[in-house]
């Protein structure tokens, strides 16, 4: 595992006009900073093809976990309840005492399944429904997805893009409510980004941030888009400075709700290992300079932001897979000195 951490100490960018957009789309503040709030809040996203972050799940309400040796080093939990089938391109999100992992792709095919992981008992189970209800209350099928993202909002689980089974021209918010079980999609509006899989989303407040990704004819993407969940609009952001090369299966955060990072993903001919930043105060892209080790270039990873650390976990490139256990495999990145670790 691999650690980053960021600086609290903000960036000497140019400025530049800020996109104006706020819960209810005619507001005039910055497009995801909330009301004045701790420096401390941070903001969850979808794993595995984002990020997430600690304060997802509340470890007081989990059941006493005992361990021995190293506490650097990973365990295996013993979790009651049928597996789930062996999967990957699938996401997961923690909602409350729960995770939830939705769809991916296994040895035969696509799957559109709901999983269930309650972290009181450490017991999985399947989600009894997979409809959802259409704007004519019809239920439907939900498509079998692979490469979306998920992200919580409240007592729901949100799946963003990804491909799907059948396809879509443009990308499709759906919400899972984990109290009912039920689907609803969401009737999106405004500038509706092209289907995609591979991207990353990251959530604040009632907005989310779309980052790049590829289309089904595997064009890689550099493209940002907000979605205010409130109005169910879609707004193409427009930015300055030098942004990230187009690319898919990157990881993502937000930091402090204003300013989010990129690290990684393929680009069209390579794998990459490069971070990004974008100051949402300004609306400019910048490339960060890493200090110490320098983590190898990987896609596919996925990330967890405690407080100033950003912990990366394994990934792979074309060359090789990163460790998957013990300490080696997670990148460790310090947000105040911007200074990597294993």
């Amino acid at each position: 595992m691999k650690m980053f951490s960021f600086s609290r100490r903000r960036m000497k960018l140019n400025r530049v006009k800020k996109v104006q957009l706020s819960e209810s789309v005619h507001g005039t503040r910055s497009p995801i900073r909330p009301s004045k709030r701790n420096n401390n809040t941070i903001v969850e996203s979808a794993l595995p093809a984002g990020t997430s972050h600690c304060n997802d799940f509340d470890p007081s309400t989990a059941p006493e976990i005992n361990s021995s040796g190293n506490s650097e080093n990973w365990m295996v939990l013993s979790v009651a309840g049928e597996k789930p089938v062996p999967r990957f391109n699938h996401a997961a999100a923690v909602v409350g005492n729960r995770m939830i992992v939705v769809g991916g792709e296994s040895g035969n095919g696509l799957l559109d399944d709901v999983q269930v992981l309650n972290f009181d008992n450490f017991s999985w189970t399947t989600a009894s429904s997979k409809l959802y209800l259409s704007p004519s209350s019809f239920p439907l099928k939900i498509p079998s997805c692979k490469g979306h993202c998920l992200v919580s909002w409240g007592k729901k689980a949100l799946v963003v893009g990804g491909r799907t089974d059948p396809g879509n021209d443009r990308v499709s918010v759906w919400a899972f409510d984990t109290e009912t079980e039920c689907w609803s999609v969401m009737e999106a509006k405004g500038e509706i980004p092209v289907a995609r899989s591979g991207h990353t989303v990251v959530r604040a407040n009632s907005v989310l941030i779309l980052f790049g990704g590829e289309t089904a004819k595997k064009k890689k993407l550099n493209d940002l888009h907000m979605f205010d969940l409130k109005s169910l609009t879609w707004l193409t952001l427009q930015c300055t400075g030098t942004r990230p090369s187009p690319r898919s299966n990157h990881v993502a955060t937000l930091y402090d709700d204003k300013t989010l990072f990129i690290f990684g993903g393929a680009s069209k001919s390579r794998i990459l290992n490069d971070m990004y930043s974008l100051d949402f105060e300004t609306m400019v892209w910048s490339r960060i300079k890493i200090r110490g080790f320098h983590p190898s270039p990987r896609a596919g990873c996925c990330g967890v932001l405690c407080g100033t650390k950003w912990y990366i976990a394994g990934g792979g490139s074309r060359k090789k897979s990163m460790p998957r256990t013990g300490k080696h495999g997670i990148i460790n990145f310090d947000e105040k000195k911007h200074h990597t670790r294993i």
